[in-house]
Parts: C-alpha cells; sequence; structure tokens
C-alpha cells in the first residue's frame, strides 16, 4: 500500500486493495484520489487541552474539497464522536449552539453553513461558553458545494483530528456504501459479509475505502485480520439495512481493547426521486359504458366516455396496476381492464381501451414526441381492431404521408408546415378504397398532434379524435 502526497501536518492515503468477491462491485485499483476527491487528514495530540490546535492545523490544511452538498454557495458539515472515553459535547458555530450532547458512536445530520470560513466551537456538554474553555476553537475553510465528516477519534489521552471528505454520488436504483476505519487500537482489516468472501482488504487505521456499489438488502459485516483466512474474526460489530438510492458511510469506531468497536452507520445522500411519468386514458371501446379507471386502487379518472381522452396524469415512475371499470362501480365488483403496466421516468403514455367490450383489450402507447418552433408534428394511430391496414394520404398528394398502418401500431411523427391539413384513409392494399375523408385539421406550429383512429368496423362507430401531446413553448 502506498501513501498520496501530504497536505497538512499529515495526509494518508491508501489504496484497498482488489479481491475475487461474489458482488459485482467497482473496486479501487488506484490510491484514494487527491484532497479535493477524499483526505482522511489527522495529526496527533498527547493532551486534551491541545485538542484545539490540533484541529485547527488540520482543517486549516484543508485548501480543497470534495463537492457534494446541494449548490456552491453553501457547504454541509457534520461531526462524529469516534474516542471512546471522551464525555459527550455540545457544538457551536460561529457563537451559536447547533449540536448538543454528542456523545461517543454518535454522528450529527449535516449542518449546511454559507460557504467560507467559520468559526467552531467543541465545549464539554453543558458547559458554559462564556466562562468555560473550548476543547476545540477553530477557524474552519469551507468549500463551496463540499460535505465533510469531522471525526474525534483515538483515546482522550492521544485524542486525534479526522477530517473526512464526503463525496457520495448515489443513483435511484444502486447502494454506494464505503467504509472509514476510525479504531485506533485495531490492526489493518479485511471486511466482509458475514460468512462471505471479502469486499474490502487491508484497511487500516485512518483509511477510507472508495464509494463501493454493492447490492439493497441487509449486510451483516465481519471484521478479519487482513490476509486472515476465512472465518477468523476479530469482530462482528452487526450490519445494516442498505436501500436503493442511498449512499451510506460505515464508520468502525472505538477500541477492540475495551469492548467499545462498533459500527456507526450514516446516509451521506439520498438520489433524487425518478421524475415522474405522464399517463393518459383513452376510451376506444365503442360499446363499452363510460368507465371510471383507478391507479394502485385510488380513482383518477371518471366517467369517461367513448371517443374521449383525458390530459396527462403525473404518477410516480414505476410498477402500477391500472383497473378500468364501468361509471360508478367499485373495482371489488368486477373490471372492465386490470392490468400491471410499468411506466419508465419522464415517459409519457397513452393507455387505450379498443375493440368491443366483449373482446376489450388495453393498448399500451409510446409517446415520444419532439416538436420544434417552426414545425408541427403529427402521428397517426392504428386502434381499430377489426380494420385492415391501412395508408394516410394528404389531399392532392401523389404518394402517402404513411403507408401500411396496422393496428395496433403507431406511425413516427412527421414534421409538416403548420396549419390546416385534409387527410384521407384508404385500405393499403387499394389505395383508390377511401375509408375516411377527414375534416381538416389544424396544426399548430411548435405543437405534436397524435390523431387516434378508434371504433370497429363491425359497430359502424370508426371515427378519428386529434390530442396535443406536446409543445415547444
Amino acid at each position: 500500500m502506498q501513501s498520496g502526497p501530504h497536505l497538512g501536518p499529515k495526509v494518508v492515503y491508501r489504496r484497498v486493495a482488489q479481491h475475487a468477491r461474489p458482488w459485482t462491485i467497482p473496486f479501487p485499483a488506484r490510491d484514494l484520489p487527491d484532497q479535493e476527491e477524499r483526505a482522511l487528514v489527522q495529526t496527533k495530540t498527547r493532551r486534551t487541552a491541545l485538542f484545539a490546535g490540533v484541529i485547527a492545523a488540520s482543517l486549516l490544511g484543508l485548501t480543497s474539497i470534495g463537492v457534494s452538498a446541494q449548490d456552491a454557495e453553501t457547504a454541509q458539515v457534520r461531526v462524529l464522536h469516534a474516542s471512546p472515553d471522551a464525555p459527550a459535547v455540545d457544538v457551536y458555530v460561529d457563537g451559536a449552539e447547533v449540536l448538543s450532547g454528542i456523545a461517543f458512536g454518535t454522528i450529527s445530520s449535516y449542518l449546511e453553513v454559507p460557504a467560507g470560513d467559520h468559526q467552531i466551537q467543541v465545549f464539554a456538554a453543558d458547559a458554559d461558553p462564556a466562562v468555560d474553555t473550548a476543547v476545540i476553537d477553530a477557524t474552519v475553510p469551507l468549500g463551496g458545494g463540499s460535505s465533510t465528516t469531522i471525526a474525534a477519534t483515538n483515546s482522550i489521552d492521544a485524542i486525534e483530528a479526522q477530517v473526512i471528505t464526503d463525496s457520495p454520488n448515489p443513483s435511484s436504483d444502486a447502494v454506494q456504501v464505503r467504509i472509514v476505519h476510525l479504531s485506533a487500537d485495531t490492526p489493518p482489516v479485511d471486511i466482509a459479509p458475514d460468512g462471505g468472501e471479502e469486499i474490502v482488504q487491508g484497511l487500516a487505521y485512518g483509511t477510507a475505502t472508495e464509494y463501493l456499489t454493492v447490492p439493497a438488502g441487509q449486510l451483516d459485516v465481519e471484521v478479519r485480520p487482513a490476509g486472515a483466512v476465512d472465518g477468523w474474526v476479530v469482530a462482528n460489530p452487526g450490519g445494516v439495512f442498505l436501500s436503493d438510492g442511498k449512499a451510506y458511510s460505515l464508520f468502525a469506531v472505538g477500541s477492540l481493547a475495551d469492548d467499545t468497536f462498533r459500527l456507526v452507520t450514516a446516509i451521506d445522500a439520498s438520489a433524487p426521486p425518478p421524475a415522474p411519468a405522464k399517463v393518459r386514458v383513452l376510451h376506444g371501446s365503442p360499446d363499452a359504458p363510460a368507465v371510471d379507471v383507478y391507479v394502485d386502487g385510488t380513482e383518477a379518472v371518471s366517467d369517461l366516455a367513448f371517443g374521449s381522452i383525458t390530459d396527462y396524469l403525473e404518477i410516480p415512475a414505476g410498477e402500477h396496476q391500472v383497473q378500468v371499470v364501468a361509471a360508478g362501480t367499485d373495482p371489488s365488483a368486477g373490471t372492465v381492464i386490470d392490468a400491471t403496466l410499468t411506466f419508465a421516468p419522464s415517459s409519457a403514455t397513452t393507455v387505450a381501451a379498443t375493440n368491443v367490450l366483449a373482446d376489450i383489450t388495453a393498448q399500451v402507447i409510446i409517446d415520444d414526441p419532439v416538436p420544434a418552433a417552426d414545425k408541427a408534428q403529427l402521428r397517426v394511430v392504428h386502434l381499430v381492431a377489426d380494420a385492415p391496414a391501412v395508408s394516410v394520404w394528404k389531399d392532392g398528394a401523389k404518394k402517402p404521408l404513411i403507408k401500411k398502418l396496422a393496428y395496433p401500431d403507431a406511425s413516427k411523427y412527421l414534421n409538416l408546415a403548420p396549419g390546416e391539413v385534409d387527410l384521407t384513409i384508404t385500405l393499403a392494399s387499394d389505395p383508390k378504397s377511401v375509408v375516411l375523408d377527414l375534416d381538416a385539421v389544424t396544426l399548430d406550429a411548435g405543437t405534436s398532434t397524435s390523431a387516434f383512429a378508434i371504433g370497429t368496423v363491425g359497430t359502424d362507430s370508426v371515427t378519428v379524435i386529434t390530442a396535443q401531446d406536446a409543445s415547444a413553448s
């Protein structure tokens, strides 16, 4: 293992070696990055009274730290008490008490402060700042957009200041976790799931892994001497349930000698929820009554009649139960359609009830318009179950706009000149056999429009309805 360049009194970088393991984890194959990404800054003192000077020296040496806070105008900082025999403390920022009674094994939530220099003072719990001397009194530079953990480690007679840069980058469908070794009397260790192969090797005191991608669920941790055979366990401090969309730090703190060794778990960041999906419903079954539509058991659309289409509804992305019932009917009494559908984040979807009631079918149509400011987009959707493939013509044209469109397909979006357009629908097999001669449709610049052919030939109910899918404005 190698050390990187020094920053301030002492900066330790440690590579965590790769090891064969049953999980798919992007494992670091290089030294931990420079101070702009992750640094564990440490310095030692022999007496608690010197702790303030140690912290100040360490923090003032930290000139650039990683970005993960809300924006460049603010910074985030939190405090971890990892000194097993030190008393509880209160924390003041710029003269105001912000944290109280922080005991060993406790980590605070992030405090959001303006970027820049801040006075941080730490007092023994319940001390009077007007008369008592601070254990820590330091001016701390916190870079814009940064997130930082300040940890007090080791026993009280050899207490150390650790300044840890937090740089999580969680995604909504994965778990990130890093492990930070802050137990001063614990030698380098391997970390493994309970009974499994190592996911971290040779992690020494004062070092941290990179953020690893691991499966969601319960992670029970074994701590083994570095290089030991499976089953030789130094400590089994328990585990934590890991959820998708979150980044975690597992801090190994305390002392093996006095049996205070434990894991402190903190959530470093949560991914923003996926963008919602947009869904609209089209009633295209000619002999079906007006309907209500339920999403996950809650009524979302009421009294939708044949030939009607709703506006888009926003729902959380993911899997949903969609039920269609006769208007005024409870789903428990029976459904016309009951389907489990999955909607992607930021997607737009039309769910259409088609065919006659006896053979009613839910068609799921992906809407993906890209309107241009100076053009009008148009597509045609064939939802007439008992009609053959058709072609769509612009009046007077020698070639069809759309050829061989069959049930239940949708054409591509066509870019047309804005204004009125007259369309004729013919059988694809016979261009002279006109099925429908449509009224003129007005297409505005910067809009995308769908023309849905619905109904059935057998019930003499074939018609075309239009709906705007998107607008460039």
